[in-house]
């Protein structure tokens, strides 16, 4: 019936998968990689930094424990403790024995 005149259509130019696209996207890539590794790097170097630590603090607690023991050497009562320990008693006391 009508005749109707084929209009060329305006076609978008298509985009061409060139160079620069490609180094983009493999530059993308390439920095979600990195991020990744460095997320998982990061992780292990904090759990390592959280034992060391709990380490450093159990040391600590030590060395004050020994200090403060090293301090009370040559105290009576430390001599005295030391002695009652290795089953030691003074000449004025009795000791009984019982059955267990």
């Amino acid at each position: 019936m009508f005749n109707k005149k084929k209009t060329p259509k305006t076609d978008k130019p298509k985009r061409k998968f060139d160079r620069k696209n490609f180094i983009f996207i493999g530059l993308a890539v390439y920095l979600f990689i990195l991020l990744i590794t460095q997320q998982d790097t990061l992780s292990r170097n904090r759990s390592t930094y959280n034992n060391l630590q709990n380490k450093i603090q159990t040391a600590s607690d030590e060395n004050a424990k020994l200090k403060k023991e090293y301090e009370s050497i040559g105290t009576d009562e430390y001599i005295e403790k030391k002695a009652r320990e290795a089953g030691l008693v003074r000449s004025d006391e009795i000791v009984f024995i019982t059955e267990n």
